[in-house]
């Protein structure tokens, strides 16, 4: 109690410019700011760095205010700066604050063309603003800059913050109310403040200045727990997707080791099948239906193939993905992971044909091309060119054929290249038949050949292999005579590249 008399509530809050507080309310908003900058550092939330930025010039601006420490030393050695600093620190916390609640309240989901039309604004205004700080340098334009600020910029962004206010209430977020109650007891605080202290001496405005300290810390405290609200959505949003990968991953897995157990069965049935006719029935009835199962045999050995050369694209999808999460780039992720789910679809509806038309192969190799762009950070412009009279439903080919010749063009070719890259898919006639042709301007298989490690090299062979094989059996069952060649495009070292020509003979 002895205390209390001695140290009354009220005098201590009105000298809270000479007895520490007002200092400790700065301090607590630079411990802020650089918290929440660690925070932005670790986890890449735009709506952190916003908050450290608005905490910072907030504190900045205090420093001016708080006496007997070592900070009012350094406000009158450095004067005139922090009067020059005055109308920019203001200008930046006003959009700094606008786009902190652009992020936090996540706008660019919920207001897409607000959001996009306010970076406009601020990005013109931020423009002609600094035109204007200069200017009082150049040519002694501080009343040009003083009148633009406030009757120019402090209007319009008056009328936007309160329609980003209205925008705020409808947006359903969880942190809305907390956002909305620290900017108003802000506001209020600021009010009353500008009313007691407007038009008198420092005197005055030093013992009501624990108005605005008071202030600050609820507006702080009410926005810092907002941000650990968010920060536990962001987190449960990821998880969710993460177990969506997961299960779309085990779900896919599992398809393909039922798919395998079914080709193998069905393998050692029919094997099984011939061995009994070869030793139980006539020659001629042995020879017709060991044709027949034969033909079968061909086409299980196809879907076998097949079923090997799924997973290996699959599994870089994903990856892809995983990457995407990691780096906390969510609208990418759902992007890829559509586009994933479709291609999956795809993939599997035509592991149940022996063969497809060239159109739906096509469609396939278009999505495929389009998933490993999303990967590239300048894209990949690829095409497909289809001469005219030719029928894409007619011609049949099996399916994924083209596919380990495209991942060959994007990861040996394309991906050490600098520059435009490109892919062309052109479809044309010549006397024997239809000419597919797979040419990329990469840097071309003796380039990639030395700058590969041998692993690679084994990797790349393989898919060839497989896709020689295939060809292999799919002729001997459709008695068709299909067949692929590899050209390098070095004539010219400006148009390096590599072009693979598949003929598609009757």
């Amino acid at each position: 109690m002895d205390f209390f008399e001695k140290y009354p509530l009220i005098e201590v809050l009105e000298n809270s410019n000479f007895n520490g507080l007002g200092w400790a309310v700065t301090s607590v908003l630079f411990y802020l700011s650089l918290y929440h900058f660690v925070l932005f550092l670790k986890s890449k939330e735009k709506f952190y760095l916003f908050y450290s930025l608005y905490a910072l010039i907030n504190a900045i601006n205090l420093i001016q205010r708080v006496k007997g420490v070592f900070t009012e030393s350094l406000y009158t050695e450095f004067y005139e700066l922090f009067i020059h600093l005055n109308f920019p620190i203001q200008f930046a916390s006003y959009l700094i604050f606008s786009f902190f609640l652009i992020e936090i309240l996540n706008f660019r989901k919920h207001y897409p063309k607000f959001t996009s039309f306010f970076t406009y604004y601020a990005v013109v205004t931020s423009s002609i603003f600094g035109v204007l700080v200069l200017g009082r340098y150049v040519w002694d334009g501080y009343d040009m800059m003083r009148g633009y600020y406030i009757t120019v910029f402090m209007p319009c962004t008056l009328v936007l913050l309160i329609y980003g206010v209205y925008l705020t209430v409808k947006t359903g977020e969880k942190v809305r109310f907390f956002i909305l109650a620290g900017f108003l007891i802000l506001g209020i605080a600021t009010f009353i403040f500008a009313f007691l202290t407007f038009g008198k001496d420092a005197s005055i405005t030093n013992k009501y200045q624990y108005i605005y300290y008071l202030a600050v810390l609820a507006e702080n405290y009410l926005y810092t727990y907002a941000l650990a609200i968010k920060q536990r959505e962001v987190y449960e949003e990821k998880f969710v997707i993460k177990t969506e990968l997961v299960t779309k991953l085990q779900e896919n897995e599992d398809l393909r080791d039922a798919l395998n157990q079914n080709l193998q069965n069905e393998l050692k049935l029919k094997e099984s099948q011939i061995s009994f006719l070869e030793a139980d029935a006539a020659e001629q009835r042995v020879v017709k239906l060991s044709l027949d199962y034969e033909k079968q045999i061909t086409l299980l050995h196809l879907q076998s193939l097949r079923s090997q050369m799924n997973p290996h694209f699959i599994f870089n999808a994903l990856n892809s993905i995983k990457v995407f999460l990691i780096e906390s780039d969510k609208e990418n992720a759902v992007l890829y992971l559509n586009k994933f789910a479709k291609l999956i679809r795809m993939v599997l509806e035509s592991s149940r044909e022996f063969k497809i038309s060239l159109g739906e192969e096509l469609d396939i190799a278009k999505l495929y091309l389009s998933l490993e762009a999303i990967r590239f950070e300048d894209g990949i412009d690829f095409s497909i060119d289809v001469e005219r009279g030719v029928s894409l439903r007619d011609i049949k080919v099996p399916p994924l054929v083209f596919q380990p010749f495209l991942e060959n063009a994007v990861w040996h070719g394309l991906m050490r290249k600098k520059g435009v890259k490109s892919i062309l898919i052109k479809v044309s006639t010549d006397e024997e038949g239809v000419v597919v042709s797979i040419q990329d301007n990469g840097i071309g298989r003796a380039e990639a050949m030395k700058m590969k490690a041998n692993q690679t090299i084994q990797k790349q062979s393989i898919g060839i292999s497989l896709s020689s094989d295939r060809l292999k059996f799919f002729n001997q069952s459709e008695k068709l005579n299909y067949f692929f060649e590899i050209i390098d495009l070095d004539e010219n070292p400006a148009q390096r590249g590599t072009e693979v020509r598949f003929h598609l003979k009757k």
